[in-house]
């Protein structure tokens, strides 16, 4: 059987539980190392030799299609087509009936994967589904199998029934179209399927997949995708500069006197850093960025045309762009809890910064709280709960 030649990628959803990151973009926009999680599957469809995309979007369609374009800075040919209410994913695939060929990849848009990962599904000869083995059944979707071939779908069981869990990866027929028509997710509707006797096999993968449920996930997907990075510097550095393991610097931009970075970690461009300033390892600072002097980072995703004053620990933080804050920002890391079904999830995090806020000098920010976009702090406040969009905070 010829290798699958097409891929429908799933894009539309918002990303709720990601929630204020999201209030301006879905999803699969949000960058870890300094780019779209959607790229990353576009990327990896490209170097597997799939050049025709279809790609489902909805919310905030505009944000995907004006920086995607027509996929040719990609090596492939998108083609949009848009899922106008987010009712589920066997929604969004049904919306491309009459469009695909017999057979194809369904990859979401919204899970860091490379080329490796979605390999072993290529030329497989029947309906499959990519699985990677033991995970969280609080945080993953499970598959039963028997006898080499899937038998149940369980989303999120909270019991360690199956160590093999769903990337919600597929190589499907159209033979799947008529039982998307009642179902909401697509997992029910490949129940279905299965029930009426069709074939679908799981498929191992042992490369790079993880998904991002909470805002936190996200440092997660950000140092796997920086650890792959090659390292390159392409900006000025001054006297006086340390670095250390793997790190890339962007085009103009200027890592000024004794200022100290430890890879893995990515610099924009455009950016300045310093001088005495202190990048460390899981770090990704966007192009236009301000790091002032004596300012230390670890573990966070600074995005772009974020600006930082003096004097400032920022850990395990994620600040969107256009934000800025004045001199001795203390966004310290720490333990966060999220209550979520089926138990509690922990993360070690810290504040997670909506876009264009606006902050003076000597702001504390705790772990775990979430501020929504366009929010004003005035000087000298800690921020112990989390604050709506909009807001002002004097």
């Amino acid at each position: 059987m010829a290798p699958v030649k097409q891929a429908v990628v799933l894009a539309a959803g918002r990303g709720e539980r990601l929630s204020p990151l999201t209030s301006l973009r879905p999803k699969v926009m949000l960058p870890v190392a300094n780019k779209p999680i959607l790229q990353y599957a576009l990327e990896a469809l490209a170097s597997n030799g799939i050049k025709d995309v279809i790609l489902v979007v909805g919310y905030c369609r505009e944000n995907v299609q004006d920086v995607l374009g027509s996929g040719e800075s990609f090596g492939i040919r998108i083609r949009y087509v848009v899922q106008e209410q987010q009712l589920g994913t066997a929604n969004a695939l049904a919306s491309v009936r009459g469009i695909t060929d017999q057979r194809f990849l369904v990859v979401p848009g919204d899970n860091l994967v490379s080329a490796a990962t979605l390999r072993p599904l290529m030329e497989y000869p029947d309906n499959a589904v990519l699985v990677k083995e033991n995970g969280s059944p609080f945080h993953y979707g499970l598959v039963m199998v028997r006898d080499g071939r899937v038998t149940h779908f369980l989303e999120k069981p909270g019991v360690q029934v199956s160590r093999w869990i769903n990337t919600g990866n597929y190589l499907l027929s159209s033979d799947v179209f008529p039982y998307l028509e009642t179902e909401i997710d697509l997992p029910a509707a490949l129940q279905r399927m299965v029930d009426d006797g069709q074939t679908l096999k799981p498929v191992l993968t042992e490369d790079t997949w993880l998904d991002a449920t909470y805002p936190w996930d996200l440092l997660s997907l950000n140092n796997i995708a920086l650890n792959q990075l090659q390292p390159g510097v392409h900006g000025e550095r001054e006297d006086g500069v340390v670095i250390k393991g793997p790190v890339v610097i962007g085009k103009g931009s200027i890592i000024r006197a004794y200022s100290y970075l430890v890879g893995p970690l990515i610099i924009g461009e455009g950016t300045e850093v310093g001088p005495h300033a202190a990048i460390f390892p899981g770090t990704s600072i966007g192009n236009n960025v301000v790091v002032s002097p004596y300012t230390e980072i670890r573990n966070s995703i600074i995005e772009h045309s974020v600006r930082i004053g003096s004097h400032s620990l920022v850990t395990n933080a994620i600040i969107a762009e256009g934000s800025t804050f004045g001199a001795r920002l203390h966004a310290r890391g720490g333990l966060v809890t999220v209550q979520a079904q089926g138990g509690d999830q922990q993360f070690q995090g810290g504040a997670v910064v909506a876009e264009y806020l606006e902050a003076g000098h000597d702001v504390s920010l705790n772990p775990g709280v979430l501020i929504g976009k366009g929010t004003r702090i005035g000087n000298g406040r800690q921020i112990v709960q989390n604050i709506p969009e909009d807001a002002w905070v004097l």
